[in-house]
């Protein structure tokens, strides 16, 4: 097969790929999810979705990889993303590894791309089609959270070991807008927006952002996978902001690590639930 990729010009692999490498814990779960997960023979540290591809071997982490680890696998086809993984991207091209980059969603549809594209590659596509249908219904369910004439302002913030805080070109804002709240960052054309130093993106100040946003809800999602259920209230605090509305009336949602930093076909099973939780904190 050979299909032409916009990051790396045209990919070549056999017809239906029978050793599939994931880097990218939001493919591995939608190769999973189409039935192709015994097909899958290597993933990234970070792919724990679904519980069945922690057994896989591990050839690298999110933006490092174990190239000889890699190439013994002999992989027909790897999948990555874009952005923080160019630089594996871009190494695994120039050792001549059959790899195909799936760009990161900058909204919410995208997730529907991926899951499609991924089918298409693999040989799923009807099982990708099904996929897709089933999670376009949970995104039109969305609508059903809204309320008419209310536009509650949330201030979302994931620990990635530092405030991360989804931006408009983001699959969190665009949910965030189809349950009709609103993201208080959605102001902001970035994907994320960081409270840190990171490589191309100028640091924010989140105390005084949030004190001049004055958001109704705060979520925030931990590191961990089984945080306390204050902890998000704790880190607020611990920033001197308990005199901020949403900190002071306890509006502040703790949610596990990567429900929502994720943006695999989970995240559209996941997300509604989330939100739920959002509109009974609203005032």
């Amino acid at each position: 097969m050979r299909v032409f990729n916009p990051f790396v010009g045209w990919v070549e692999f056999r017809e239906l790929p029978e050793r599939i490498v994931s880097l990218n814990p939001s493919i591995t779960e939608t190769l999973f999810e189409l039935g192709a997960g015994d097909r899958v023979v290597g993933v990234s540290s970070w792919c724990h979705r679904p519980k069945e591809a922690l057994s896989r071997p591990k050839v690298g982490s999110y933006t490092h990889l174990l190239e000889e680890k890699l190439l013994s696998l002999r992989p027909d086809l790897v999948f990555t993303t874009t952005g923080a993984q160019r630089g594996v991207l871009e190494r695994l091209v120039q050792l001549g590894v059959p790899t195909y980059p799936i760009p990161y969603p900058r909204d919410v549809y995208s997730i529907l791309s991926m899951v499609s594209d991924v089918g298409g590659l693999v040989g799923e596509q009807e099982a990708a089609l099904r996929l897709c249908s089933e999670l376009l219904s949970r995104l039109h369910g969305l609508g059903s959270l809204a309320r008419p004439g209310r536009r509650p302002r949330v201030y979302v913030e994931i620990d990635l070991g530092g405030p991360t805080i989804p931006g408009y070109f983001n699959h969190i804002n665009h949910a965030l807008h189809l349950a009709g709240l609103m993201n208080a960052f959605g102001d902001r054309p970035f994907d994320y927006v960081y409270g840190m130093e990171v490589k191309g993106y100028e640091a924010v100040d989140v105390v005084a952002e949030l004190r001049a946003r004055d958001p109704d809800v705060i979520v925030f999602e931990s590191k961990s996978f089984h945080p306390r259920d204050g902890e998000g209230l704790e880190v607020m605090v611990s920033r001197g902001l308990s005199d901020l509305r949403a900190v002071r009336e306890r509006r502040v949602l703790t949610i596990p690590a990567d429900t929502l930093a994720h943006y695999g076909p989970s995240f559209l099973r996941e997300i509604g639930g989330v939100l739920e939780k959002v509109w009974a904190l609203v005032p």
